[in-house]
C-alpha cells in the first residue's frame, strides 16, 4: 500500500491495538485496499453529520439491508482512505464540501458480511466523520440518491434514528461522542 494509506491508519483514532492489526494488513501486501486482493480487505467509509451535529445523514443500503453510513470499496487510481470515503459519500448522498472532524480517521472497523455480497466475506473499514456545512431543514435537504446502492436516504435526528439501523452503529456513535438518547415518542424534525 502506498505511504499514504499508511499515514492515514497511523493517524486512526481508537484503541492502539486495533490501530495495529490495521497497520499490519497494510503492511501485509501492495494491493490489499483493493477489492480484487481477496475476500478480505480494505474499504472506507464516511459518517455525516451535520452542521449542527444534531443529525446524521444514512442510506438504506441495498445489499446490506439496513441503514448505515456510505462507504466502499477503494477504486484504482486512489491513493486516499479519506479520498475515498469523500467519493462514496458524495456518489451515495449527493453530499460535497464535507470537512473532516479530527486529524485523521475517527474510527476502524472490522466486519463480516452478509452472503449478499458475492466476493467479499470481510471489510476492513477506514471510517472518517465528516460534517456537512449546513443543518437540514428536512430529512432530504441537500441528498441525492443513488439507487444503484441505496433503498431510502435521508437525514436522521441522532436522538431518534430509525429502525433496521445496521447493528454496530450505535457502538460506533457512542465512540464518538454522538450518541444520544433516543425520542420515546417518535417525532423527529429531520425523519
Amino acid at each position: 500500500m502506498s505511504s499514504r494509506f499508511i499515514a492515514e491508519l497511523e493517524r486512526a483514532a481508537g484503541p492502539a491495538a486495533q490501530r495495529e492489526q490495521f497497520l499490519q494488513l497494510a503492511r501485509s501486501g501492495t494491493q490489499v485496499h483493493r477489492k480484487s486482493s481477496g475476500p478480505l480487505h480494505f474499504t472506507a467509509s464516511a459518517i455525516v453529520i451535520d452542521a449542527s451535529g444534531e443529525h446524521i445523514a444514512l442510506h438504506l443500503h441495498r445489499k446490506v439491508g439496513a441503514w448505515l453510513q456510505f462507504g466502499g470499496h477503494i477504486d484504482d487510481g486512489e491513493t486516499s482512505f479519506e479520498h475515498a470515503a469523500r467519493r462514496e459519500a458524495a456518489e451515495e448522498s449527493g453530499l460535497r464540501d464535507l470537512q473532516v472532524v479530527g486529524d485523521g480517521p475517527a474510527m476502524l472497523h472490522a466486519h463480516a458480511l452478509n452472503q449478499n455480497f458475492a466476493h467479499c466475506r470481510e471489510h476492513w473499514d477506514v471510517q472518517y466523520l465528516l460534517r456537512a456545512p449546513f443543518t437540514p431543514a428536512s430529512a432530504e435537504d441537500g441528498l441525492a440518491i443513488s439507487e444503484r446502492e441505496s433503498a431510502g436516504l435521508a437525514w436522521f435526528a441522532l436522538d431518534d434514528l430509525p429502525a433496521g439501523l445496521v447493528r454496530d452503529l450505535h457502538a460506533t456513535l457512542a465512540a464518538l461522542g454522538l450518541d444520544r438518547p433516543q425520542k420515546s415518542d417518535g417525532g423527529s424534525d429531520c425523519a
